[in-house]
């Protein structure tokens, strides 16, 4: 499934996800960009790595394909090498991640097992800095890949209990039918999010 999903966005120029695009606008008149750190969890083939290492940031990519790695180093300029690191785990076997200032996870984390999503959520909200930001998905439970038992979806009072001890910067659900970048017809429950953590607890 992934290699036909890398091999049409390869061969398209897609942009980054808009939830990122947005984030970088709100951070944008931040100063000393460089030192921002992030995470781009379930980075795929590099295209929201790339809009990242483009600001300046320092990024750990995620991805549990092996393979993804070669689509960063294949895709991203060498001279962003340096602030790019790779670290090839599935979600469930992540452990603590660093402090950072920004977590991507662009139509990622339904791909989590139910089971095991709490405690992956709990290391996304420990990671972010006071005023670090979230940006993401969330699947809803009338998309029609609610009934696979190895995704997590949630509805929308579930998703925004999520974000407490965050200011929600920018939220839309869209329920609708399209189709899979790989062309596959799909009905799609979306929540995209953008938000930014609370200097302190609220």
């Amino acid at each position: 499934m992934w290699k036909t999903h890398y091999d049409k966005i390869n061969k398209e120029k897609h942009p980054p996800a808009y939830t990122l695009s947005q984030t970088l606008n709100f951070i944008s008149s931040k100063d000393s960009l460089k030192k921002f750190k992030a995470i781009d969890l379930g980075c795929g083939n590099g295209i929201d790595t790339l809009a990242m290492l483009e600001k300046g940031f320092n990024v750990l990519a995620i991805d549990k394909d092996p393979n993804s790695f070669q689509h960063l180093q294949k895709n991203i300029n060498s001279n962003y090498l340096e602030r790019l690191n790779f670290q090839n785990s599935s979600f469930e076997s992540l452990d603590e991640l660093s402090s950072v200032d920004l977590v991507n996870a662009s139509f990622s984390l339904p791909f989590c097992l139910p089971h095991q999503f709490e405690r992956l959520w709990s290391n996304i909200v420990g990671c972010i800095n006071p005023e670090g930001f979230f940006c993401g998905h969330f699947f809803g439970p009338k998309d029609s890949w609610s009934s696979n038992s190895d995704m997590t979806f949630h509805n929308l009072q579930a998703v925004k209990r999520l974000f407490k001890g965050f200011e929600l910067l920018y939220f839309e659900e869209t329920v609708k039918n399209g189709k899979t970048l790989s062309g596959k017809e799909k009905f799609w429950h979306v929540f995209h999010v953008v938000a930014k953590k609370y200097h302190s607890t609220k």
